[in-house]
């Protein structure tokens, strides 16, 4: 906690193949303009998305309120929402992950929540199926709203036929820096850790940054089986195998740019926005003033990247830091890197947030004038 102006200020923190349009040669990024996002026609609207997972013919979506589960048709845009807030065997309090599964039931899900620690098994419908206890090793203590405070996603859990991916953190986290305490491990259905991969501070950025809010820190994400994990310290993408050994390591050009003033400040504004509410700004907090005299608390240097997104397949996007349209950094512009193509900056348009990145496409959701969301989908192929 610090002090603005005598006011405390939380510094804690559907489915067919797209057509590649005509592009010069060599040309190092792509603008994304809005007409080429194309809204999935359905009536659900979103407004706390904590992940989006595909199934050959649907989109499944997690929210952090109930109805906490909306499965919509990419072929008909039909919505079947479900998961009531509560501590009922079909109820769910704070869930966090979700994994679209094969064979138990044609489009069922597993569903990890960590309110009520179990993780449970829905049909296509929404009907419930079976639950377990979640072990407490693998439960994450952080603070419920540090994806409105920080880029940070301690919560993320991956899944595919080889197991569970999560982070394991030895304390709280509550402030980003926090996240390069902890490790990567391989888990059961249950998150009791089986394999530690790999540990973040071997990837964090060296220093006096590390404690520092925007220090870079490790982000990672996983797919097809395989871990991938973005390390500030080696400057690289790397691909780990389920046993935790590098198969794969891609250098990423990365220009040091000093964290501005402006930087801190739209930070700043954002903390007062959330303590204090709308009418934070009648508190005549002088935000440039504090920005300069808390420069110190921030890294030097501003993060490269703020999220990590695998795809289908051996490639990763990479979310840059920008604070000009998002105060915590999340920039409009992803960074492509594969083993096997040059990397390619994408531009997209504000207010589509990519979320699921396959071989063909981008699903991401869509924010409309009144500030809820829609699912919507951009043809990945124009970038190769």
């Amino acid at each position: 906690m610090i002090r603005v102006n005598g006011r405390s200020a939380l510094i804690l923190l559907v489915v067919v193949g797209c057509q590649p349009p005509e592009e010069p040669v060599g040309a190092p990024s792509r603008v994304v303009e809005v007409g080429e996002i194309v809204p999935i026609p359905t009536e659900a609207r979103f407004f706390s998305v904590r992940d989006v997972v595909l199934t050959g013919d649907a989109l499944w979506v997690l929210e952090g309120a109930s109805p906490f589960v909306t499965r919509v048709s990419l072929a008909s845009g039909e919505a079947v929402r479900f998961g009531g807030e509560g501590e009922g065997p079909a109820e769910l309090r704070n869930p966090w992950g979700i994994q679209a599964l094969e064979g138990l039931g044609e489009g069922s899900v597993r569903i990890w929540d960590l309110g009520n620690g179990r993780v449970s098994t829905f049909d296509s419908t929404g009907g419930f199926l079976e639950s377990e206890r979640l072990s407490t090793r693998g439960m994450v203590r952080a603070r419920n709203d540090i994806r409105e405070v920080s880029y940070a996603d301690p919560f993320r859990i991956r899944a595919g036929p080889s197991g569970v991916f999560l982070g394991v953190f030895p304390g709280r986290v509550n402030r980003t820096p926090d996240l390069s305490g902890g490790s990567l491990w391989r888990a059961d259905v249950q998150l009791e850790p089986g394999l530690e991969m790999t540990r973040f501070g071997e990837h964090a950025s060296s220093g006096s940054d590390g404690l520092r809010e925007w220090a870079s820190v490790p982000l990672w994400d996983a797919c097809d089986g395989s871990a991938v994990l973005w390390s500030p310290e080696a400057a690289s993408v790397i691909w780990l195998d389920q046993q935790g050994r590098v198969v794969q390591t891609v250098p990423v050009q990365v220009d040091q740019t000093p964290v501005a003033l402006e930087d801190i400040e739209r930070y700043l504004r954002q903390m007062s926005r959330l303590e204090l509410g709308p009418d934070h700004e009648e508190a005549g907090i002088n935000f440039a003033s504090a920005a300069r005299s808390m420069r110190g608390e921030f890294a030097e240097d501003r993060p490269f990247a703020t999220d990590l997104r695998c795809e289908e397949g051996e490639a990763a996007w990479i979310r840059l830091f920008d604070t000009s349209v998002d105060p915590l950094g999340r920039s409009q512009r992803w960074l492509r890197v594969s083993p096997d193509t040059s990397p390619r900056q994408v531009s997209f348009p504000r207010g589509f947030t990519p979320a699921l990145f396959t071989s063909d496409r981008v699903y991401g959701l869509l924010e409309s004038p009144n500030g809820d969301q829609r699912l919507a989908w951009w043809c990945e192929a124009s970038v190769d």
